[in-house]
């Protein structure tokens, strides 16, 4: 994958990890114990999924593009999650 599109990819994936995490407070918010740890362990699921299947193949790629949250070079954007 060429730079451009990884960081474009990377981003997006950056974006969607943060929405499915403040879902994941408005769930606590208005659901039961129970049903809330469900969705917190579909969310670890899914979150897990989308680092090492989607977005560690893209910094080992492209290391540049590795965000500093995450030990890399990389400053994203705080308006990306907007």
């Amino acid at each position: 994958m060429d730079i451009k599109l990884a960081e474009k990819t990377s981003l997006l994936a950056l974006k969607l990890g943060a929405q499915i995490d403040s879902n994941l407070a408005l769930i606590k918010t208005a659901c039961s114990e129970e049903e809330f740890k469900a969705y917190q362990r579909a969310t670890g699921r899914v979150m897990t999924e989308l680092l090492v299947g989607f977005m560690n193949p893209i910094y080992e790629q492209h290391p540049s593009l590795k965000p500093k949250e995450m030990g890399g070079e990389y400053e994203v954007d705080p308006k990306i999650y907007k």
